[in-house]
């Protein structure tokens, strides 16, 4: 990723505070009820619902009149904006976001959850980006564009005058520097939408209890549709986060024309794991099939085993050319055996060394471990040989630099979040670890002895 930043929280529901550093690759470990599905929704909050807090006009406050002056004499020149001239943008998104928490808040949660602070915090770019003024006659047809370092913006003699014209600058750059690539652009001249749109490019969450969403979804999007059709209010019309509402929209809207870049890794998944094929079947609302290897019949995933439901949305989100920058998944090793476990392991891995993001949620020490080892595996002096031992490619080998790890610890009633501290041999797990050695104890303990049958 070209940027970096920490969402930092305080007070946010049961989590007492916490500061997460986003990275390619990001597991979030803990207890039950520890806090990490809330603090997932609220990352993927951020990315995908914090283009549309942006004031409707350009607003009075210090912050953004400095931003304003510095556009004023920017515009016609082309500028540089590395981490110090950053800070301004950042500064500014922050006080937006410490004045729409609690709206922000509901929005994402369908209900008021109390939350004392929410910023981002130690921002920082791999390169500055660049800002390329292209003078124009007129603006009518025109878009700002972006690249992997820079940022074209159109202009005419009046812009330095216009204050709407500069203040689409400053959203667009602020965007661009907080959030390019990981999800949908920011569009100046379009208006963002409200919580029924899902944007192109949104970040793709996978919720927890995908097994049931799947078997039910039909009639879930039945009674939404109803709704919408009777007029009932937006407020009114959720009752499911908006992460998972926009997961059952993005399901509907599959498009399986033509090749999606992910496609190869989606049919890594059918070959190792579920060994079939998933299908979709066009209609008002699509019907999702599987096909067992070797066989012409298409299954209705009701009949199917649970394997195939908790895997089927990522397959065909992986399959189908719908847009997406980044993935969040909960409990990606729900229902899946050791083995499968550590597959899934690999083809995350995939997806993160072709430049998807990808944060999940897990209470799998088997998944976590297998992270380890593509880790270790990296730096190993005979890495080449061990590849072809164990048979994998270059493409499931995986920087350690790309990985963060947190831990939500229960502290009383209340959770802190940790970073944990990789080792040599990877990211060592006190939750499992202790449960796994507790159970070892007892195993041991319990274990009948010759002389304990003497005794008998």
């Amino acid at each position: 990723m070209e940027q970096s930043w920490a969402l930092k929280v305080e007070r946010f529901g049961k989590i007492k505070n916490g500061e997460i550093e986003i990275a390619p690759f990001m597991l979030f470990i803990g207890d039950n009820n520890s806090g990490k599905s809330y603090m997932m929704s609220l990352l993927w909050g951020v990315l995908s619902e914090g283009r549309k807090l942006f004031p409707k006009e350009p607003p009075s406050t210090r912050t953004y009149q400095e931003i304003d002056r510095f556009l004023e004499n920017s515009i016609g020149n082309t500028c540089f904006i590395g981490d110090k001239e950053a800070q301004l943008f950042v500064q500014w998104f922050n006080d937006i976001l410490r004045n729409k928490k609690g709206e922000f808040i509901k929005t994402i949660f369908r209900r008021k959850i109390p939350i004392g602070s929410l910023s981002m915090e130690r921002y920082h770019r791999s390169q500055p980006l660049k800002i390329i003024f292209e003078k124009k006659e007129s603006l009518e047809g025109t878009r700002f564009s972006s690249g992997k370092h820079y940022i074209r913006i159109p202009y005419t003699e009046r812009s330095k005058e216009q204050a709407t014209e500069r203040y689409r600058m400053a959203q667009y750059i602020t965007w661009n520097l907080l959030m390019n690539e990981l999800t949908s652009p920011f569009y100046p001249h379009a208006r963002q939408g409200g919580i029924q749109t899902r944007a192109i490019g949104e970040a793709l969450y996978l919720p927890a209890s995908r097994t049931g969403f799947m078997l039910s979804y039909k009639a879930l999007v039945q009674d939404i549709m109803e709704r919408m059709i009777a007029g009932e209010n937006e407020e009114h019309l959720l009752e499911f986060t908006l992460p998972v509402y926009r997961f059952l929209q993005a399901l509907l809207r599959l498009d399986d024309n033509g090749k999606s870049k992910y496609e190869d890794v989606g049919r890594f998944i059918e070959e190792h794991i579920v060994y079939g094929t998933m299908k979709q079947e066009k209609g008002p609302i699509p019907s999702f099939y599987y096909c067992p290897k070797g066989k012409q019949e298409n299954l209705p995933l009701y009949v199917t085993s649970s394997l195939v439901t908790e895997l089927s949305p990522l397959i065909l989100f992986l399959k189908s050319k719908t847009t997406y920058r980044s993935l969040f998944f909960e409990e990606a090793e729900a229902h899946l055996h050791p083995r499968v476990q550590r597959i899934l392991a690999t083809a995350l891995v995939k997806l993160v060394n072709r430049g998807m993001p990808v944060w999940l949620t897990t209470h799998s020490d088997i998944l976590l471990q297998q992270v380890n080892n593509l880790m270790k595996l990296y730096h190993h002096p005979k890495k080449e040989q061990l590849m072809q031992r164990y048979r994998y490619t270059e493409e499931d080998v995986l920087d350690p630099k790309k990985v963060k790890v947190y831990q939500f610890h229960h502290v009383g009633n209340e959770t802190i979040i940790g970073q944990l501290v990789p080792t040599e041999n990877g990211f060592p797990a006190e939750t499992f670890n202790k449960v796994i050695l507790e159970l070892n104890e007892e195993t041991y303990a319990f274990q009948i002895e010759e002389e304990d049958e003497g005794d008998e």
